[in-house]
């Protein structure tokens, strides 16, 4: 009222009381307008402060999501122990940090593998003209070309065997661990056979999906040889296709060399998975992860190949030690060559056996066991002589095994692949332990095999105590070590050539010392069965002593009576 009176003293107008009831309704108007606007510009700025908050959170998710990935990637890369681990860290990342947080998909890591050698499984025997058995061939013996340097295998036998596996929780995969993908079976061989190789795999709808030509399995024939080839298809390891896309992408080495694959799916099952596409940034996050677990294999690939460079000098004095081992002592040589100077002895001819259909007369049987065991004396001794060769050998190389401690052996698990000699070593080591077959029938349970207590059982055996030895696990032990030389060890690692010098010296010792022992055991039974003929003998001449006194006092009691009357 005040305003509107000091507004109507300055207008002056004609009519003031109708002045200040017009300004009042003025007033009154625009003061409801103010309001309204303040209303406005409140919720205005309340909206806009939410969506202030949410922009910043929005950006801080995205840094923390970059960091979180930045540090799985760099946690990736320090892997370079145990593959087995870097597998499992690798699909945990992949899954976790993905968009959707691992819900609704898969990840899985499979790495390439050679066909395993079974050392336990018939050898073929070749056959010469006319199926006689062919003479073996000399060996020869093969230049050491050193250690050879890194570069990509062949990969035309190998195939992809599932090693670790993520999903959501109530998806179980854990089947799949362990399963063969053989080739000419799925997709994923064009990561390694097509030319060039595929840089991933990305299929949208795993079931429709229709490739290029399948190429046939080996052996295989097509049902109609006109008909056109088959494309390829994506392979359900459960068994029923199913709706969902499908991710793979290679772990690349260095050397161009593919070592496994990362990959992906989104298959509806029962149990899990939503059927949709994986998002791109789920792929540039495969993409990088794969790339982190070559860079850490790589760098337990140079930390191998430095230890295999510089154990060279290592080898060197380790086969000094076993010249000297082998080499004769004071006196001895001298003896040896007494030994060889002299005349050798006759040979002693066998005593004649009884003819055809004959049942050997007890001194044909001592005189025959007898030549058994003077033969198996001249045995003995030699084989004694090999023993404490061979013994004396095994004591230049014994220490070795205290070298081969957990840290040494986690060189070997580092190994993604099975070096093929140093995997009979170490198959070789199992059996003398009392191992199993199936413990190490792939070069992944090998590894499980190749703790800290490895050593310590290989030290607990003593190569003496032959009646403790397992005749099945001894051949297995034989098997693996047929034809195996410390150079091709060497070419694959250090602390498997320490450790075939140790297990070759211990099963020298133990097969001398069964030979020492069956002999002595044939020398034995000789001289048992040869003491029991001995006293058949003996009774057989007193039964014999017996019944001639026994005719000889019965012929002169007849004699007397005859002169008797009748």
């Amino acid at each position: 009222v005040v305003k509107a009176c000091s507004a109507c003293a300055v207008a002056r107008p004609e009519d003031p009381v109708g002045f200040v009831a017009g300004w009042l309704d003025q007033f009154v108007a625009n003061d409801a307008i103010l309001k309204k606007r303040s209303v406005e510009l409140t919720e205005r700025a309340a909206v806009e402060a939410e969506e202030e908050e949410a922009r910043v959170e929005a950006e801080a998710a995205v840094v923390s999501h970059a960091s979180r990935v930045a540090k799985a990637l760099e946690h990736v890369t320090t892997l370079s122990g145990d593959p087995d681990i870097l597998y499992k860290h690798a699909a945990s990342y992949a899954l976790k940090l993905s968009s959707s947080g691992g819900e609704g998909m898969r990840t899985y890591v499979a790495d390439l593998e050679e066909p395993e050698e079974d050392e336990m499984a018939d050898e073929p025997e070749s056959l010469g003209e006319e199926g006689e058995a062919a003479p073996e061939a000399e060996e020869e013996e093969e230049e050491d070309a050193g250690i050879p340097p890194p570069g990509e295998p062949s990969y035309d036998d190998m195939f992809f065997r599932y090693v670790s596996v993520a999903a959501a929780k109530g998806d179980d995969q854990d089947w799949l661990v362990g399963k063969k993908l053989e080739r000419g079976t799925g997709v994923s061989f064009a990561l390694v056979d097509a030319s060039p190789k595929a840089p991933w795999i990305d299929v949208p709808n795993a079931m429709t999906y229709r490739g290029p030509p399948r190429e046939p399995k080996e052996g295989e024939e097509p049902a109609d040889p006109e008909a056109p080839p088959e494309p390829t298809r994506v392979h359900f390891v459960g068994g029923f296709p199913r709706a969902g896309a499908y991710f793979a992408v290679p772990i690349v080495l260095a050397t161009g060399e593919v070592a496994g694959m990362l990959c992906a799916d989104t298959v509806k099952t029962p149990q899990g998975g939503n059927g949709r596409a994986i998002a791109e940034a789920d792929k540039d996050l495969m993409r990088a992860v794969a790339k982190a677990a070559g860079v850490a294999m790589d760098s337990a690939a140079a930390a191998r190949r430095e230890r295999l460079l510089a154990a060279a000098e290592e080898q060197a004095k380790i086969a000094e030690t076993l010249a000297a081992a082998d080499a004769p002592e004071e006196g001895e040589e001298a003896k040896e060559g007494e030994e060889e100077a002299a005349e050798p002895e006759p040979e002693e001819e066998a005593p004649p056996e009884p003819e055809e259909g004959a049942e050997p007369t007890e001194e044909q049987f001592v005189a025959a066991t007898e030549f058994k065991m003077r033969s198996a004396q001249k045995l003995l001794a030699a084989a004694e002589k090999n023993l404490a060769r061979k013994q004396k050998r095994f004591d230049a190389v014994k220490p070795l095994i205290d070298v081969v401690d957990d840290d040494a052996l986690a060189e070997l698990r580092s190994l993604p692949r099975a070096p093929k000699a140093t995997w009979r070593v170490v198959k070789a080591g199992l059996w003398m332990t009392g191992h199993k077959k199936f413990e190490f029938e792939t070069w992944a349970l090998t590894r499980k095999q190749i703790v800290d207590t490895y050593n310590d059982s290989l030290k607990a055996l003593d190569p003496m105590k032959v009646e403790a030895r397992d005749p099945k696990a001894w051949e297995g032990v034989h098997r693996c070590l047929k034809g195996l030389k410390d150079r091709a060890v060497m070419k694959e690692s250090k602390v498997g050539a320490l450790l075939f010098r140790w297990i070759e010296g211990f099963a020298g010792v133990s097969d001398a010392a069964l030979e020492v022992s069956e002999l002595k055991a044939t020398i034995e039974d000789c001289e048992n069965e040869i003491e029991k003929a001995q006293e058949r003998m003996a009774e057989a001449a007193a039964d014999a002593e017996a019944a001639a006194a026994q005719e000889a006092a019965a012929a002169a009691a007849g004699g007397g009576g005859g002169d008797a009357p009748a």
